[in-house]
This record gives C-alpha cells, structure tokens and sequence, in this order.
C-alpha cells in the first residue's frame, strides 16, 4: 500500500516561479527555469523583453553603428556600377531621416518576432515529430521564447562594439573573429557567420534550448540535443551560404 507522503509527492503539482523569477533561472539554473509552464502560458514575457531590448539597441546605435554600414555598401554598390550616385544619395538621405530610423526599429521587431515563432515551429517539429515527444507548439513556443534571453547579452555587446567601430556588420562575438578583416571576401563573410553561430555566446543558446525542450516534452536529453543540434547546424550553415551570396564585392 502506498504511504501518505509518496502519493501527495505523486499529485504534487510543478512549483510556479514567478515570471522574474524564471527570468533569473534561465541565465542561472536553466534545469529549474520551466517548472509550472505547462499549465499557464508566459512566453509572451519574454518576447517583450527581447523586442524591447532589440528596438532599443537599434534605436540607440542606429546614427554610429548602422547607418555607415548600410552606406558603405552601397559605396560599394556604385562603384560596381550596380547603384548610381543619385540612387545612393537619396538612399542615405532616407537612412538618416527620422523616418528612417523609425522604419529601421519597427522592421527587426517584425523579424525578431517571426524569428522566435520559426524557432519554435522548429522545436515542436524536432521534439514533437522526429522524437515523438508530447510537445504543443505552445510549449516550443515557451521553449524559444524564454531561452531567447539569453541572446540579450550578445545583442548588447554586438551594439556597443559595433557603435564602437562604425559598423555592426564587422562585429564578431564568436569564432568569426579568427576570419575577420577589413574587406572580407564573400567565402569570408559566410565562413564568418557560420563560426559565429557556433561560438560561446550561441552554444548557451542552444543548450538552455535543448534543456528547456527536452524538459518540457519529456525527451531524452541526449536525444533532443542530436536532434535540435542537427537542425541548428543545418541553419547556420544556410544562414553562412545566404550571407555569403549576398555579401556586397567592391
């Protein structure tokens, strides 16, 4: 006959942390930051805080960081004969325009935001359907939404850096660093991405990713790290070929 103390353990429910509370686990005890999610929903906490922690670096490196960026590109352009000194001249006078920038801020939350619902689709598909687990995208969606905190950091420093040297585009936080120069090459700028996307800063990323979905859908944690490890890696090496075919030549 089963005591008293084992049954009440049984029924117990998860222990809700608060939604701060959650937020201080994910950076510290990333294992105990998804207790109580399955029964009420709070992914919509931290999207805010990553939307609002992006618009508000664009904002503030937009003039140093971002503008030259895009203008020396289109530099480049004209001198390939790709782009006419009028075309870049009314380019760079929209850029530096308060409309501008208002338009710059409002575009990476719209992709910021369709970003983290990409993720999460892709979560649900790697635990939920190649594994087989018990994973709503509402979970996945818990799962992408919370670990995206921990990219803050990076964002953070990528803009002070960048702010830094004139160019955001430049800044590497990863591996890309050992590839890095002036006037990279396009193999160059996707090699580039593609070690940044394995670095320190992503690696956290991910495991606090794959942490947070095997826990939620009872998967094996070595088995959704294969998996989701697989189609992260699958993505970075797309994301580096993309860049790579689109990186301007001078």
């Amino acid at each position: 006959m089963n005591s008293p103390d084992s049954a009440e353990v049984a029924a117990s429910p998860e222990r809700r942390l608060s939604l701060w509370e959650r937020v201080v686990a994910i950076f510290a005890r990333p294992t105990e930051a998804w207790s109580g999610l399955r029964e009420r929903a709070q992914w919509w906490f931290p999207l805010l805080i990553v939307l609002l922690t992006s618009a508000g670096t664009v904002f503030l490196v937009y003039d140093q960081a971002i503008v030259p960026m895009m203008v020396s590109q289109w530099e480049s352009m004209v001198e390939a004969g790709k782009m006419s000194p009028e075309q870049l001249e009314g380019a760079q006078q929209f850029m530096t325009s308060p409309v501008g920038k208002v338009v710059a801020v409002v575009q990476q939350v719209i992709i910021l935001g369709l970003v983290q619902l990409l993720i999460a689709l892709l979560i649900w598909f790697g635990c939920g359907f190649v594994l087989g687990a018990k994973l709503s995208f509402r979970l996945a969606l818990e799962v992408a939404c919370w670990s995206a905190l921990i990219t803050i950091p990076n964002s953070i420093l990528t803009s002070v850096l960048g702010a830094m040297r004139g160019n955001i585009q430049a800044v590497h936080t990863g591996f890309g660093i050992l590839v890095a120069t002036d006037q990279p090459s396009r193999m160059q700028m996707g090699l580039g991405v593609f070690l940044d996307a394995i670095g320190p800063f992503a690696i956290w990323y991910l495991a606090v990713v794959i942490i947070g979905a095997s826990t939620l859908s009872g998967a094996k944690r070595a088995s959704a790290a294969w998996v989701l490890g697989a189609i992260y890696l699958t993505f970075a090496i797309l994301m580096a070929v993309g860049a790579a075919m689109t990186a301007p030549t001078g």
